[in-house]
């Protein structure tokens, strides 16, 4: 059906003083409203599948970072330390000899920490252990360890990292131990983006 201008500008005033569209107004702003419907049911579209390609993207990313803490885990508890030593409780250094993994270590050192023996006393070799754990770390990743134990006489925290402990949002691979003595001794490998 062919429309027909109602005046020279295509608008016409009515008798009241308002302003009336003509028919080829009316079908431009009908078009506009439509196109402007489309346009964010398109947009509303394209968003939800964006976040939804971006919610298993960082899943995957996720499940990725998790499994490379598990294998940084796995790699530095096998690790064995070249003649690693702490100082007793009357100041004397104990050598343990070649050969000790850091995973016998670190079990070791929590629970004379939670006997009583002071953190210091390890820091020689908690900063060897910490060296091979960021030796064993690629980019854009930080690593922390973390070892504790608990019992039912004693408890302890261990952190060999940067800070006093890791970061909220964090990748962590663990492992616990049951002791002779009924404790549990945990130790955790933290990795984070830098």
């Amino acid at each position: 059906m062919a429309q027909r201008p109602r005046g020279a500008w295509g608008s016409r005033h009515n008798h009241s003083g308002g302003f009336l569209i003509n028919d080829a107004g009316q079908s431009a702003l009908f078009d506009a409203f439509l196109f402007l419907v489309i346009s964010l049911v398109a947009s509303a579209a394209v968003l939800g599948y964006a976040s939804l390609t971006l919610a298993e993207d960082e899943r995957s990313v996720r499940a990725d970072a998790l499994a490379y803490a598990e294998d940084l885990r796995v790699a530095l508890m096998r690790t064995t330390l070249e003649n690693p030593w702490y100082t007793n409780a009357t100041g004397e250094r104990v050598e343990l000899g070649n050969g000790i993994s850091v995973e016998r270590f670190l079990v070791d050192e929590a629970q004379l920490v939670a006997s009583g023996q002071s953190p210091d006393d390890f820091s020689v070799a908690n900063a060897l252990i910490l060296g091979r754990a960021k030796s064993l770390v690629r980019l854009p990743f930080s690593v922390g360890i973390e070892a504790s134990v608990s019992g039912p006489q004693r408890t302890a925290y261990l952190w060999l990292g940067d800070g006093v402990g890791p970061p909220t949002d964090r990748f962590t691979a663990l492992w616990s131990y049951r002791t002779a003595n009924s404790h549990e001794v945990d130790i955790a490998i933290h990795l984070w983006y830098a």
